[in-house]
């Protein structure tokens, strides 16, 4: 198999914008958007608009893992972690999709979350790579 395969998304939203989703982001000061210093926050929030312009299999079909989600594996601790901070409990019977991406080449923010319908909604912001590594 190749490296390109795309990250499993839900089907029906793959010609959606993306549309990104803060309210069930963390409120740990350290991996939430309340701990990033006024800097960091508008370079999140721009490269977020940057993002919204483009669809789904667009967000998800990027050539680099760098650059495009990673499915996160079920039962590891970055699924254990959205899992837990995921609200939507209806949703919890039927398939998942938990991702992870950075959100600038260099590692700026590393960006946890799932999806829902067409949104993006932001468990986790790691600003500064210390979840999980």
């Amino acid at each position: 198999m190749s490296d390109q395969v795309p990250s499993k998304i839900d089907l029906r939203h793959t010609e959606s914008r993306v549309v990104f989703y803060f309210c069930d982001c963390s409120l740990d000061k350290k991996y939430s958007f309340y701990g990033l210093n006024k800097e960091k926050a508008t370079k999140l929030i721009n490269r977020l608009k940057h993002i919204e312009r483009i669809e789904w299999k667009q967000f998800s079909n990027s050539s680099q893992r760098r650059n495009g989600l990673t499915c996160e594996k079920k039962g590891s601790e970055s699924f254990n972690m959205i899992n837990d901070q995921n609200s939507c409990l209806e949703r919890k019977i039927v398939e998942q999709f938990y991702f992870h991406f950075y959100v600038e080449k260099i590692g700026l923010f590393r960006i946890f979350g799932y999806q829902r319908d067409q949104f993006f909604c932001i468990t986790h912001i790691d600003s500064n790579g210390s979840i999980h590594h």
